[in-house]
């Protein structure tokens, strides 16, 4: 999937590397519990399970072909009723934030999601202190519905989780189709 900026491509091995680098700063777990690799082989073995699943893609710059995100549809479930949903997430290096390039990536990775594959709904759940993620998925057209609180396991604060919905008819943006 290409964009006007970056593209989407499948991850790699080698991409174990900047996972890592990510992993390492506590902004990207803060914002999206991001996971947190031990080491470079255990940041690499996660690059390799992201290179299995088939709705994850690394987000590159056109411009130099660099690593510097990742947006994943996951599965909502088994039932009947959610197999034409699935939730959208996504992290972006903290020199790429506020310059249109999530934007496009959601764009293309929801695009993909309903005309693709045939997704009906596409959620995201945003910590409700990510006001940057919050108003992006705005922009692109996704609404709020519910918030849900989880404990935190580390510290006696609760965290609370916004929950979007995008539906095709919603998108703020040109779908393919």
């Amino acid at each position: 999937m290409i964009g006007k900026k970056i593209y989407l491509r499948r991850f790699i091995k080698e991409d174990g590397e900047q996972l890592f680098l990510w992993s390492k700063n506590p902004v990207y777990f803060e914002k999206a519990r991001f996971t947190q690799y031990k080491d470079l082989t255990a940041a690499r073995r996660g690059a390799t399970l992201l290179a299995e699943r088939k709705n994850s893609f690394a987000i590159c710059s056109l411009e130099n072909s660099k690593l510097i995100g990742m947006v994943e549809l996951y599965e909502r479930g088994a039932s009947p009723s959610l197999l034409d949903t699935c939730e959208v997430g996504f992290l972006l290096d903290e020199k790429y934030w506020h310059q249109g390039l999530m934007k496009e990536a959601l764009e293309l990775v929801c695009d993909y999601a309903f005309n693709k594959i045939g997704m009906k709904e596409i959620w995201a759940g945003v910590f409700q202190d990510n006001d940057a993620s919050i108003q992006l998925l705005k922009k692109i057209g996704f609404e709020y519905i519910y918030q849900v609180s989880y404990p935190n396991l580390f510290s006696s604060e609760t965290k609370k989780e916004n929950y979007y919905l995008l539906r095709s008819d919603n998108c703020k943006f040109t779908l393919s189709c």
